[in-house]
């Protein structure tokens, strides 16, 4: 039985990028866990914090020199996404002039009940700055020039947000010999919602590569032999692309899955610079489930000034 998702590792030769960058920084914030999901006056919500940890660790290896926004002299800027603790579908969230440190990304966080199969969704929201040039462009790209391209060549996300149903009967250990059959699986969904949130499936860049229903991305294609099928949103890999890939549709429940060659591949397709790919000895990575058209849709906001 799959379960609906709308969010091998050797180093690869050609993959890896020797760079002066500075690893990637993810920022969780739980200011909007009205729920208490990740409390840290619980256990259980002090074990799903290691567990984002964990999975922002998968991507210690990306690189890039993002700049900070930080709104002063006149500045500002705002973004309106989905709460992560939403009462409905609909309900929105505004965050004014969020600090984002460089080379880092924040990322909301929380959870509410949802009695359906979809796991969790993430999203960049609508964004809108104010501002001079040199700050719009910083709101906008970060310092990739490529972001600003009129066919973006790159990514700079601020973050996002990720949602978590709460409904769902989550294992929540990093060690996954506990992790039962028809468990849906914290880690492996946090490191797919997260690749979303740098991207995958959710970005101008990725877009600009997705031609006729394939991922036309040169060191994809390199990995797997040609352009690669996408699904019917073009949010993920298409079923049956690879065994075990994190980035594609869907996942069977109680089993943790990795980022594979061909996922990390696509990310340094839309510009992030792969400098290490971790082994899975060393990493336990994963998988999930977005919210089909809308959450595609609400990436795809992310985009917009």
């Amino acid at each position: 039985m799959s379960v609906s998702r709308l969010s091998a590792l050797m180093l690869i030769p050609g993959l890896l990028l020797a760079n002066s960058a500075q690893a990637l920084d993810i920022v969780f914030d739980y200011r909007f866990d009205r729920s208490g999901w990740f409390s840290e006056d619980s256990s259980a919500g002090l074990m799903r914090r290691e567990v984002l940890q964990q999975a922002a660790s998968v991507f210690s290896g990306f690189t890039d020199n993002l700049l900070a926004i930080d709104a002063s002299a006149g500045n500002s800027w705002s973004v309106s996404f989905q709460h992560p603790s939403w009462s409905n579908w609909l309900e929105q969230v505004t965050v004014s002039n969020l600090l984002v440190p460089e080379n880092s990304l924040v990322v909301f966080v929380g959870a509410s009940s949802f009695s359906g199969s979809v796991l969790g969704a993430a999203g960049g929201g609508n964004v809108s700055a104010q501002g001079s040039q040199a700050f719009l462009d910083t709101v906008a790209g970060r310092g990739q020039a490529g972001a600003l391209a009129a066919v973006p060549t790159d990514v700079a996300p601020w973050g996002g947000s990720i949602w978590f149903n709460s409904y769902q009967p989550w294992y929540i250990g990093l060690d996954d010999s506990g992790l039962a059959a028809g468990q849906p699986d914290l880690l492996t969904t946090a490191t797919h919602e997260i690749a979303h949130l740098l991207g995958f499936g959710a970005s101008a860049a990725w877009d600009a590569l997705v031609q006729n229903g394939v991922f036309t991305g040169e060191y994809a294609s390199a990995v797997y032999g040609s352009a690669v099928p996408v699904d019917g949103v073009a949010a993920h890999w298409a079923y049956g692309v690879e065994a075990d890939n994190l980035m594609d549709p869907g996942t069977v429940p109680g089993k943790r899955e990795y980022l594979s060659a061909l996922d990390y591949a696509a990310l340094r397709d839309i510009g992030w610079q792969v400098s290490a790919v971790p082994e899975p000895s060393t990493l336990s990575m994963l998988l999930l489930g977005l919210v089909g058209v809308f959450a595609r849709w609400r990436r795809k906001q992310s985009q917009r000034f």
